[in-house]
């Protein structure tokens, strides 16, 4: 049995909650695009269905991308000293005796 496909030509998508509406105009401000192209961007990536060349084709949604690299080097070491004090091991956490007196509560 043979599949037919038609060509969607138009579609009319109602209902775009702001949060959306924000990012897809967002979108096309940031990559110069039309509503309709940016729209028709994001749906491609999440299909899966991004053409070649497309320079975020591995972006879907929100994503951290475009923060990569944007800190200064006060910026990582203010980082790094706020997340310090989890990089530290609580030794008496891991002894046997405290293990089992934390299992009794």
């Amino acid at each position: 049995m043979t599949r037919r496909t038609t060509q969607l030509k138009q579609l009319t998508i109602r209902g775009f909650d702001p949060e959306v509406e924000e990012e897809v105009r967002a979108l096309a401000r940031r990559d110069h695009l039309s509503l309709n192209q940016a729209v028709m961007q994001l749906l491609r990536r999440a299909a899966g269905r991004t053409r070649e060349g497309d320079a975020h084709a591995h972006r879907v949604g929100s994503s951290l991308d475009d923060l990569a690299g944007t800190w200064s080097e006060r910026d990582e070491k203010e980082f790094t000293r706020a997340i310090e004090p989890l990089e530290r091991i609580d030794e008496a956490f891991w002894e046997p005796s405290t293990r089992r007196a934390r299992r009794r509560r």
